[in-house]
């Protein structure tokens, strides 16, 4: 199924990334209210069966971000509650019964209508079997709530959504899907962390469609079947929305394979701003040096290693890839894991995000999807990402981003931002002389570029981002 026709596009804003160190902090000054035709703060708390704020400060938050509609008078708000984090037990106690459910949604819609909320996003992960009808009669009360509310005060009712699992066995278990479809406005399908490094082989978290290696369980672990399934369980797909995560899932390699299923001793580094542990941002997944990208063929996303590191992730061609095969519409998880600043991945600001508006959004110019190309580097790879000397003052006219070689229809150019320095990316040997073997190696001319030699002292020369400079300390890209 096509999205072509539909324009919707939720975003999260992860409120807990105001507190991360230097550049990787986000704020809500940090949205573009312009991308997304949702956006959905996360997360609220239940307290004595009552929605509330998490913090104290997420009130004042809670001002700036709905104040986000002056500047886009089309944005849509909603507050999320629960989360990966939020556990099963504060849910289960509200929905247990129909008074606590009443308390509950009353206070839901003064919150909401005391900010200028335009809904409620419900993140329960994830109501257990014996949750299955307190869920259901929820979302149904919480929907007939929202319209008395709506048509007495002569309002636009709230909006309500739910963002639910793409495992087979928890949608079997969890939901009566047909029931809550009908009282749902949009389903949010969380299309991500089907695999992970809690797993002793290297997969991807977020894969298109099943993988030749895939058996047993793990031939549902993908994002085509997660939903087909919803749909076929009685879902409209016209309400349904993939999921989007834009991170990535890192492993350590514990044997010198570096393939899919290669095996694994754990989760890799922390993220460098994220600071946990095998769980790298978007734009973090470029900030490590040596960085080689790889297409999974029949799963259609990609994959990156860095010596002992395995990382899947997503890219601006993926995202392209898996739209095509979209439903209803499409959400992100996060806004702050993007490449927000666009500092790291030479692809200007926020790349991730902008791939998923342009090919959404009305009025705005289709990105052409560029195929991964054999013996031909992927555009993404740090190293590979600097704009062709040929592209300047005409294909790449129009700023960063991908655009097709008007000469060659199986090329393309990834246009860099003009403040980038880096070299054209040809094999040279200039690391002659300063290439003793295998490895990075710091450019001495140059602390923003290192060389990345092969064993016949060859090198690739490569920049860092225009605000960084290369460390051999850590081999990987740092501000000065």
């Amino acid at each position: 199924m096509s999205i072509a026709s539909t324009s919707r596009l939720m975003c999260y804003y992860n409120s807990k990334a105001a507190d991360r160190p230097a550049v990787g902090k986000f704020r809500v000054s940090d949205i573009d209210p312009d991308k997304c035709t949702h956006l959905i703060f996360a997360f609220s708390d239940i307290r004595k069966n009552e929605l509330v704020p998490t913090a104290v400060n997420d009130v004042q938050q809670y001002i700036e971000f709905n104040a986000l509609k002056q500047r886009n008078p089309l944005l849509k708000t909603l507050l999320a509650v629960g989360g990966e984090k939020f556990g099963t037990e504060k849910f289960r106690t509200m929905a247990g019964s129909q008074e606590n459910r009443e308390v509950f949604i009353k206070s839901v819609i003064k919150l909401l209508r005391a900010f200028n909320f335009d809904g409620l996003n419900l993140d329960w992960r994830y109501p257990a079997e014996e949750d299955k009808q307190r869920f259901t009669e929820l979302c149904k009360e919480l929907e007939t709530a929202f319209v008395d509310e709506g048509t007495s005060n002569n309002q636009e009712r709230l909006i309500l959504t739910a963002s639910v699992s793409a495992e087979k066995s928890t949608i079997d278990a969890s939901y009566d899907v047909k029931h809550i479809a009908m009282h749902l406005d949009f389903i949010n399908v969380l299309t991500f962390d089907f695999h992970g490094p809690w797993e002793s082989v290297t997969a991807h978290h977020s894969p298109l469609f099943q993988g030749s290696q895939d058996t047993g369980d793990a031939i549902y672990s993908n994002t085509a079947f997660a939903l087909e399934y919803w749909r076929d369980k009685g879902a409209p797909e016209e309400k349904l929305n993939m999921g989007f995560g834009a991170f990535g899932r890192a492993f350590y390699l514990s044997s010198s394979s570096s393939a899919v299923g290669a095996p694994a001793s754990g989760p890799g580094d922390d993220g460098c701003f994220t600071g946990e542990e095998g769980f790298w941002a978007y734009y973090e997944v470029f900030l490590h040096g040596g960085v080689q990208t790889h297409l999974i063929c029949d799963q259609k996303v990609p994959y990156a290693t860095t010596y002992s590191q395995w990382v899947g992730f997503d890219d601006t061609t993926s995202i392209s890839t898996k739209v095509t095969n979209n439903f209803g519409g499409a959400f992100v998880w996060s806004l702050d894991l993007d490449d927000f600043t666009g500092q790291f991945c030479n692809q200007g600001k926020c790349p991730f995000v902008s791939q998923l508006h342009n090919l959404l959004v009305p009025g705005k110019q289709l990105i052409k999807n560029c195929p991964y190309l054999k013996n031909k580097k992927n555009p993404l790879a740090k190293q590979n990402s600097k704009t062709h000397s040929s592209g300047s003052g005409g294909v790449c006219s129009e700023g960063p981003g991908l655009y097709p070689n008007p000469s060659d229809p199986h090329s393309y150019y990834n246009s860099a931002p003009t403040t980038t320095t880096a070299p054209p990316t040809t094999t040279t040997a200039s690391g002659s002389g300063v290439c003793s073997g295998p490895g990075l190696v710091p450019d001495p001319t140059n602390p923003n570029c290192y060389f990345n030699c092969d064993a016949y002292g060859n090198s690739n020369p490569t920049c860092c981002g225009a605000t960084l400079v290369y460390k051999d300390s850590c081999k990987c890209c740092d501000f000065p």
